[in-house]
């Protein structure tokens, strides 16, 4: 999956998940904090490993059924 451009995405999520999302933000704050990082940001790159992942297992299984049906 590439990255071409990022759009506005609203979700709704418990206060234990945004909570905890905060906490890992303030987490990478503490380590770094001439780069600032917000629980939004810690989100979005879950989203987009999980999607990345989830990419990568579709292929393999189509490729696994393409190798089948030969």
């Amino acid at each position: 999956m590439t990255e071409n451009g990022k759009v506005s995405l609203t979700i709704s999520i418990t206060r234990a998940c945004r909570d905890q999302l905060r906490t890992m933000a303030a987490g990478r704050n503490f380590e770094n904090p001439n780069q600032v990082t917000s629980a939004s940001a810690i989100a979005r790159e879950i989203i987009y490993e999980y999607l990345n992942a989830a990419e990568a297992a579709v292929k393999q299984h189509q490729q696994k059924e393409g190798q089948m049906n030969e």
